[in-house]
């Protein structure tokens, strides 16, 4: 097992996907997130845990620019994917969020069929090349999403006519299926039971290693199961990140053990 002075070693190595720097967000004249110094690895699945408020999902939307829909909200400071600013005035958001793909907290597929859910993305997107290309990625993307055996014989029913967990995992597939970089995941179990719950965690860690996976949850047990790396906030600052079993287990700062031991939360 590598000491912590060993494992920063091999993290300076490996270039991160994304480098957040003193990132700031203000929504008109609410200091919502603060100074925030983050990076994050392409073979890692890191949650972004901390009591309700605490600007979790605020900076995860920070990382697609889903903040640009919202009125009088302000970034400040410097993202970066593959060592270029997302907030460039020359970047095209509608290409940065076929890389960066995003998961909601309530699944939200679209009022067509499953097939033509999944095929949007690569449709607009002018992925495939024909038919028989498209019917490869949707098939694919079911596949990672580990529901094609579930679907594979009614592709052509509504999406919306599914369950809970197999309409999220259907909207997991849609965000494969333009082949992202990056996935964000917004509470993405918070409106599951906890048999669909188990098949979404059992899927991001089939899908860990093959891309960047952020999730924000409030559930410290979920971010134990499925994350590598943790990173806790609280009033819109980064009080600890870290290791997962080392934030669970050996957290540095006092806040970061008052929130995980229950004190507060």
């Amino acid at each position: 097992m590598l000491d912590m002075a060993e494992e920063k070693d091999l993290q300076s190595t490996v270039k991160p996907k994304v480098t957040l720097r003193d990132v700031h967000v203000h929504y008109g004249d609410v200091h919502a997130v603060n100074g925030i110094d983050l990076d994050l690895y392409s073979d890692k699945v890191t949650a972004l845990i901390g009591p309700s408020g605490c600007g979790k999902s605020t900076l995860l939307r920070c990382l697609n620019r889903m903040n640009d829909t919202i009125p009088d909200c302000r970034v400040d400071g410097e993202i970066l994917l593959d060592g270029k600013n997302i907030y460039d005035a020359k970047i095209d958001v509608v290409q940065l969020r076929a890389r960066v793909g995003m998961v909601f907290q309530k699944p939200n597929p679209f009022p067509k069929s499953i097939y033509d859910n999944v095929a949007y993305g690569p449709r607009i997107h002018g992925i495939a090349a024909d038919r028989t290309s498209l019917d490869e990625i949707v098939e694919s993307s079911l596949e990672k999403a580990g529901l094609w055996q579930e679907v594979k014989d009614r592709l052509d029913d509504s999406g919306i006519a599914l369950s809970g967990g197999q309409q999220q995992r259907l909207c997991i597939a849609r965000a494969i299926a333009v082949s992202p970089e990056v996935i964000l995941m917004d509470e993405p179990c918070s409106a599951l039971d906890p048999i669909a719950t188990a098949k979404v965690e059992a899927l991001i860690d089939e899908l860990s290693g093959r891309y960047a996976i952020v999730i924000v949850t409030h559930s410290m047990q979920q971010a134990a199961r499925v994350s590598q790396k943790t990173v806790f906030f609280h009033l819109g600052e980064m009080i600890e990140q870290g290791d997962t079993t080392q934030i669970f287990t050996a957290p540095r700062e006092e806040r970061t053990r008052d929130y995980i031991t229950g004190r507060f939360g």
